[in-house]
């Protein structure tokens, strides 16, 4: 196979270009393929911003070695610090250029972020328990989950958003609101859908 080198993000601030390095069938899903993409910058200052741009319960990042891995888009997809970039699950490689558009784009935020002295937290160190006790712990259930504890692990994995508890937007909250802010910081807060600001 021929690499395919595309120009995604024309004005991109750190990432413009990938290029398609390798096509495989999928392990993980018959039928499917795997990419191995190479992006036109390497990455590593930004990765660790980058993983507080998704939900924790989607990253998986292996600090020492600076890579992260996402599971995204009914997908696995790993970033790796040269700006290599592998990708199961894609039923063709247009679906796959469509895919790296979208986290390009976070990249290229997370750049931004970075330029403006934006600092990562470790999010493989935030837990639902780290969360919970600072959710009104009502299971008033104004979310739609039966508990808190059910709105927790949802939180985490991205299937809910902070705003949807409705006791939190409440003045007398802001001390919840506060420990949140302590343990997320304020780009996981966004991420976790937490509009307050």
């Amino acid at each position: 196979m021929e690499e395919i080198k595309k120009e995604i993000i024309p004005d991109g601030a750190l990432v413009r270009e990938v290029t398609l390095k390798q096509v495989k069938p999928c392990i993980a899903s018959e039928g499917k393929i795997r990419v191995l993409m190479e992006l036109d910058s390497e990455i590593g200052k930004v990765i660790p911003i980058l993983a507080n741009m998704y939900p924790p319960g989607a990253v998986n990042y292996v600090k020492k070695k600076n890579i992260l891995t996402l599971t995204i888009y009914d997908r696995l997809i790993s970033l790796y610090p040269s700006g290599k970039v592998s990708m199961n699950k894609n039923h063709d490689v247009e679906e796959a250029f469509e895919i790296i558009k979208r986290v390009m784009e976070k990249i290229n935020r997370a750049y931004l972020a970075y330029q403006d002295g934006a600092r990562a937290r470790d999010v493989d160190k935030i837990g639902p328990m780290d969360l919970h006790q600072c959710l009104p712990g009502t299971n008033c259930g104004e979310c739609g989950e039966s508990t808190c504890m059910a709105f927790t692990m949802k939180l985490l994995n991205g299937e809910q958003k902070l705003d949807s508890c409705q006791p939190l937007k409440e003045p007398w909250m802001q001390e919840k609101v506060q420990c949140l802010e302590k343990i997320l910081g304020q780009q996981l807060m966004e991420t976790l859908g937490w509009s307050g600001y």
